[in-house]
């Protein structure tokens, strides 16, 4: 089955204020497969908002791709203009950015940004666009969705903001999904009832989704396969299951070990991770984990070290020297 999206060694960097080049994407690889949910996590820097924007060619000025290539329903989409990606954006592929206040036009109403798509997508007229666009409300469980069409954003709450953001997203039925932290602004009773609106739909229209999120309790829920971050590189990818009954990389099990559980004992004490994320990149030798890990040891810091995937089970690959062939060789002769 060929994938829907297919990422290989995809590098972005943003252009700083002296013009060098800072990489904040590292040679990226991956893939969504037709139907499937592919949960992304790790600490705020790390690099997954940049991906998914490189994605949808969305980057800043100053930022570029800088290597690797973009696939999409068999389409190369870093080799097209900027006319073709209009084409696909918003039609075939969509995107829910983390704060819908910023996200919605402030000065036009909720009907106008709603149904401009549509019209440009799909051809409907007003009249049938209007309609569409009711519906979609509909689904996205807002009340009231005629008197919703003619509020300006700011009139609404977050959840209801949010919402909104959904109706435009999947107003034209995508094949992909990219949602970016949809829940960051809303409190833990709304962040429930969007993603259980969000997956509903996602597999109602049969679509494949993209969920970028620091919650692991959402990506047990939601994910059929997980790609782990950090300071810019895939550190583990595997499915849903294997990540939380056997992680393989120290970063994913530190990620793991920070969160609370109702089956926890009262004196367990939650792991933290010391240090934080690198800002640059640039001058890391090794592993980029190494200076938090508490299992670093002289083989971590050598160039090789971070630059290989290994096979850690079936369909399941981590950026770690602990399992690479000679290491595993060096421990069992020990």
């Amino acid at each position: 089955m060929a994938h829907l999206l297919d990422v290989q060694d995809l590098s972005v960097a943003f252009r700083t204020d002296d013009r060098q080049l800072n990489t904040v994407v590292d040679h990226v690889s991956f893939h969504v497969d037709p139907g499937e949910i592919l949960c992304i996590v790790g600490e705020s820097g790390c690099g997954k908002s940049v991906t998914s924007l490189a994605i949808m060619n969305l980057l800043s000025r100053n930022g570029q791709i800088t290597g690797g290539r973009i696939s999409f329903d068999g389409q190369e989409l870093t080799s097209m203009t900027e006319k073709e990606l209009n084409r696909i954006r918003g039609k075939k592929m969509s995107m829910i950015f983390q704060d819908a206040l910023t996200s919605l036009n402030p000065v036009f109403t909720v009907g106008t940004q709603l149904t401009e798509s549509l019209r440009i997508h799909l051809g409907l007229t007003k009249d049938d666009a209007t309609e569409r666009a009711i519906d979609l409300l509909k689904k996205a469980g807002l009340p009231d969705p005629e008197t919703m069409m003619k509020k300006y954003p700011h009139q609404l709450s977050g959840g209801q903001r949010q919402r909104v953001m959904i109706a435009i997203a999947l107003s034209c039925g995508p094949k992909l999904l990219i949602a970016d932290e949809p829940t960051t602004a809303l409190d833990v009773t709304i962040q429930a009832q969007i993603m259980k609106l969000t997956r509903d739909l996602v597999h109602e229209l049969n679509m494949s989704m993209i969920l970028i999120t620091h919650d692991l309790g959402l990506v047990a829920e939601m994910a059929d396969r997980v790609m782990v971050m950090y300071a810019g590189q895939v550190v583990e990818t595997t499915d849903v299951f294997t990540l939380f009954n056997a992680p393989a990389h120290p970063y994913t099990k530190a990620l793991l070990g920070s969160v609370p559980s109702i089956y926890d004992s009262p004196d367990r004490k939650l792991f933290s991770i010391r240090g934080t994320v690198p800002e640059s990149y640039e001058e890391l030798v090794g592993c980029r984990f190494a200076d938090r890990c508490d299992h670093a040891h002289e083989a971590c810091r050598t160039p090789e070290a971070g630059q290989m995937l290994f096979k850690a089970g079936e369909a399941h690959a981590v950026r770690c020297v602990l399992y690479s062939p000679a290491e595993k060789e060096v421990t069992l002769r020990g």
